[in-house]
Order: structure tokens, then sequence, then C-alpha cells
């Protein structure tokens, strides 16, 4: 009696298309661009001046950085605020629409450890 194949299984069915841009390069448009996790990341924690979240940035110049921050706080993400001190110095913290992006970025950090990349 011959052995009979099982047939192979059904291939996964094509994600629904979606309207251009779709939700996800939306998502990562906001949050995706150089720096931009990172700097949400390091404001978990509380506000943060300037040259303390540049600092924690590592590789990224101060340019960059203020260049990210003005990104960000146009689209909602995070907040700047000017304080009243000699020398003036420029906190920042992150929004609720920023706090809402962080168990995305927690899920991204288990991913590229899990793969070790």
């Amino acid at each position: 009696m011959a052995d009979r194949a099982s047939p192979a299984p059904e291939p996964p069915a094509p994600a629904a298309s979606c309207q251009e841009p779709c939700p996800i390069e939306r998502g990562m448009r906001l949050i995706g661009g150089k720096w931009k996790g990172s700097i949400l990341w390091h404001l978990q924690s509380g506000p943060m001046r300037f040259n303390s979240l540049a600092r924690q940035l590592g590789g990224a110049s101060k340019k960059m950085v203020a260049q990210r921050l003005r990104d960000m706080e146009r689209e909602g993400l995070v907040t700047r605020r000017v304080e009243a001190t000699r020398p003036v110095a420029v906190s920042y913290a992150i929004t609720p629409l920023g706090s809402s992006a962080l168990d995305v970025l927690d899920r991204l950090r288990q991913w590229a450890e899990e793969q070790g990349i």
C-alpha cells in the first residue's frame, strides 16, 4: 500500500491592499526617521535638557538632534520648553502621542535583540 503524502499547506493569503501610503508606512514616517525612536526612548523617563539628550544619543551630531527634535515637535511627538535660567536652557518631553509609540519601539527592540541585529 503506497503512502499518500498530505497536500502542501495553503500559502498565507496576501495582505489586503491599502491606500498609499498605508498605515505601516505612515507610522514609519512618523517614528522611523533616524534617531526619532531613540529620542522617544530616552524621553520616556521624563523631560531632558537638550545637551543631556544629545549625549545620550552618542553618534548623533547636535545639529541632527536639533533637526529631529524640531520635526518631532511639529509632528506632536515631543514638546519643547525654554527654561528661564542663566544661561537659558531648553528641555524636551514626550507627549501622549509619543508615549503611545513606546510599546512599538519596545517590541522592535526585543525583536532586534532576538535576531541578533
